[in-house]
């Protein structure tokens, strides 16, 4: 078996994001047909708000009219950092619908537009495994797509449908470095010594690169991972 991806069609959710674009790229490199989905919209990416079912659904009619998808990576996200205390209703709602709603909808949309032996990859985070002070709202929403992948895996199995998450830990990204400002901000600690504790808790003594999260996400897709269903791969240089 190989990691090659020669025949597939992917859609890959948050595309304009570092992140995104790597799992696009490393899709791509690997044979596969791309459709990138961002909510900005560009000449590259095609307009979708993960938020919105109609706007998912809409794409995805789009992507399957140009081949038939057979993988759904789900790389779209939003960032809350801060203390709980500082939470309002409207920020809470807001990370949550990105987070975990949109996750749901991608999720829905995909198990009706994807062949039967298709693929659902959702990005989830370290953080959704455990969590820390300042990360509450972030990590609960990220916790509850790993709930989601369990719970679909078992639906969707029978039609050879596999769904995993990829739990990216410190990733060398600007959601990375405004995590950093913001933490920096809330506790008046130096974002040097903020950056330089995260290195040291990661045992590998460094920050992962976006394409090494992506190669994880082309793996799940490949027949090299035909087995593999219902798992969240951990990806973060063995910190956790």
């Amino acid at each position: 078996m190989s990691t090659g991806l020669d025949g597939h069609h992917a859609v890959v959710s948050g595309a304009a994001g570092t992140l995104g674009r790597s799992i696009c790229d490393e899709f791509e490199r690997r044979g596969a047909v791309v459709t990138p989905l961002d909510i900005e919209g560009t000449a590259r990416e095609h307009l979708c708000d993960v938020t919105d079912e109609s706007s998912v659904a809409r794409t995805l009619e789009v992507a399957s009219a140009r081949a038939p998808v057979t993988d759904v990576v789900h790389a779209a996200g939003a960032l809350s950092v801060g203390p709980v205390l500082e939470l309002d209703a409207a920020e809470i709602r807001r990370i949550l619908d990105v987070n975990l709603l949109g996750a749901f909808l991608v999720a829905k949309q995909s198990a009706t537009f994807l062949a039967d032996g298709g693929t659902i990859t959702l990005v989830s985070s370290q953080a959704g495994v455990r969590s820390g002070a300042y990360w509450s709202l972030y990590s609960a929403s990220k916790a509850g797509v790993l709930r989601l992948v369990e719970s679909l895996a078992v639906e969707l199995g029978p039609r050879g449908i596999r769904v995993n998450a990829v739990c990216p830990g410190s990733v060398d990204t600007p959601m990375m470095r405004e995590s950093v400002t913001e933490l920096s901000r809330h506790t008046g600690t130096p974002k040097a010594s903020i950056s330089e504790n995260y290195r040291a808790g990661i045992p590998l003594g460094r920050l992962a690169q976006p394409a090494e999260i992506a190669t994880v996400c082309a793996f799940l897709a490949s027949e090299d991972a035909s087995f593999v269903n219902g798992t969240a791969i951990e990806v973060d240089g063995g910190e956790l």
